[in-house]
Formats: C-alpha cells, structure tokens, sequence
C-alpha cells in the first residue's frame, strides 16, 4: 500500500540480541520476516528499513525505500511515515557509531526526498488501535524524527537508542550541506584512527582538526588527513601518526607506494634524530639541520627537500565516491 506522502520518520529496534557479525544479518532479517508475517499476519516486514550493528542497511516492506509504502511498524501512526528499525536490544546497550551514522543518514536521505527538514516537527493524527496510547482522530506535533515509543505504549526502541535521538537528526540534517569539522569527526567516529588521534588529543592535540574523512590507500591501507600530518592504518601496521618534515620527506617519495611502506611506529625522539620506523626502513630527521635521511638495508641516503609546491598530494583523495562524508 502507497500513501501520498511521507511526513515523518520513525525510529524502532528489533529486541534481538547485539552480539552477530555482519553476514548473520541478512538471517536476522528474514527471521524477523517470518515472525511478521507468520506469527504477526502482517504480509510482511512492518518495517521501510532495517540496520544492522556494522552500519549495514536492509530494505525491509517491499515496494521501494523511495517510495511512500505504509508500513505496519507504528500502531496508529503508520500513515504518510516511514521506519527504520535498529536490528539489536538497546534497553541498555548503545547502538555502535556504524549503526547511529547509517540511520542519520538513511533517515536524511529518505526525509531529502520527501522535502523535510529532519530538524523540523510533523503535525499527525491518530488511526488509534491497540498499539497506541494517542486516541483516533488526537491530532500531535511530533519532531520529524522521533521514536515508536513516543505514540505506543512500549520502551521501542530502548533507553539508550533512545538518548541519541538528536546525534541521529544532527547526522541527517547534515547529509545534503558541505561537510564541517564535526561531520568528519563523527564519520570516523568507532575505527582505529579515531581511537589514535583520540589518544594524540584530538583536534587540541598534535594532528589537529582533522580535513578528510577516513580513504582507502594501497591494498589494506587507510587514511586520514589531518591539519598537521595523518595517520594511516593497515591490519598488519596498526595506526600511527605521520607528521612533519618526516611525513613530507615520505609522501614525495610516494607515501605508501614508496620503497619504504607503511609507517610501523610513531616518531621516536632520541637526541641527535626524530626516527620514524616503517616497514622497509626509517626516516631520520637531523636536529641540527632538519636533513631528512632514508635508511633503507642498512644504507643511508640523504633526501633532498620537498619541491617548493609541496609534496604531491594522495591520489585517492580526488576520487569522486568520496566527495560526500562517508
């Protein structure tokens, strides 16, 4: 069934255990499936969409996620709305930040298309029934995102889903405006990098503010760039920060394509150098002259200095399927 419109949006979670890895999703899913339509009678998923815990979206009622398809998620509400179900419990436990950052910007997406303003409040009256405290026919000034338990009387989706209602309507709001500083932030929010500049201090802390969100480099390898250096992580490395002549005595040699790989430690500073180790070799930075020296098998060779343009800059940094926050 197509309604006319969509006029709000409505958050929910499933109840179901936190604990899955990502390819049991698509189980969880058609379990829920079977438990709507078998058990529920509802024809099939009551949910538009579904999100897992790694940030993965599921459609949920056929017909189209761009399309007004009436659910049946939300007792007596379930005109000109559209749901997204978190797939876990979150009585207790929070949604992980891959979970929370697909739903901000599903929900943002999915309003976009509606003209809404996720930020903004919806005017709705009740169809009443069984699974909502609002009367038929009580009209209510709801937020444009809020929650099922909201109009029903349940604990959906869960005291701690529940407390990041705004972070979800921050992320969606901001999905069609250019990115700022706190966009990048929370796109790296949850992985090893944030974890590394978090223990550096952050945006107060040696790296800055970061400038980039989180970009693939050579096999394994991941970046972020930040207002004075970077850090980049590959499973076998870990992450490390990269800042300094050091860093731009590495990206004109070709950063991680260079003879030298990955960065393996953070800068090591002993009396005479500023050593920095990686996977083939190490830079060192002379604290008397600020030369730059590779040591590579045992051999040193001095480098010359950067070009005065600049090192060049990382190539996947202008590929277009990152031009949006990811």
């Amino acid at each position: 069934m197509y309604d006319n419109m969509i006029r709000a949006a409505i958050v929910h979670h499933s109840a179901t255990g936190n604990n899955y890895a990502a390819n049991e999703s698509a189980a969880i899913v058609r379990s829920i499936f079977t438990y709507h339509t078998r058990t529920m009678g509802w024809g099939d998923v009551a949910y538009n969409a579904l999100v897992d815990r790694h940030g993965q979206v599921f459609e949920g009622r056929f017909g189209g996620l761009d399309k007004p398809v009436e659910g049946s998620h939300t007792g007596g509400f379930n005109k000109d709305t559209w749901a997204v179900c978190l797939i876990g419990d979150f009585g207790k436990e929070v949604p992980t930040a891959a979970q929370l950052r697909s739903v901000g910007r599903l929900l943002g997406w999915r309003l976009a298309l509606a003209g809404i303003d996720p930020k903004g409040t919806a005017t709705l009256t009740s169809t009443g029934g069984t699974y909502t405290r609002v009367p038929q026919g009580m009209t209510r000034s709801l937020p444009s995102i809020f929650a099922h338990r909201d109009v029903g009387d349940t604990e959906c989706p869960g005291n701690a889903a529940y407390a990041f209602l705004d972070r979800i309507r921050d992320i969606a709001a901001r999905l069609n405006q250019p990115p700022s500083a706190e966009d990048l932030q929370e796109s790296l929010r949850g992985g090893a990098i944030y974890a590394q500049w978090q223990a550096l201090g952050g945006a107060d802390g040696v790296l800055g503010t970061a400038r980039s969100p989180e970009a693939p480099g050579v096999g394994q390898a991941r970046y972020v760039i930040f207002a004075h250096g970077a850090i980049y992580w590959s499973q076998a490395t870990g992450a490390h920060p990269i800042t300094g002549p050091i860093y731009d005595a590495w990206a004109t040699l070709g950063y991680e394509r260079s003879p030298l790989g990955l960065p393996t430690s953070g800068q090591l500073h002993e009396p005479q150098w500023i050593v920095q180790n990686f996977q083939h070799g190490t830079l060192n930075v002379d604290r008397q002259n600020a030369v730059v020296s590779l040591v590579t098998d045992g051999r040193p060779r001095v480098l010359p200095p950067p070009p005065p343009e600049g090192p060049p800059v990382q190539l996947e940094r202008f590929s277009p399927a990152r031009n949006r926050i990811a």
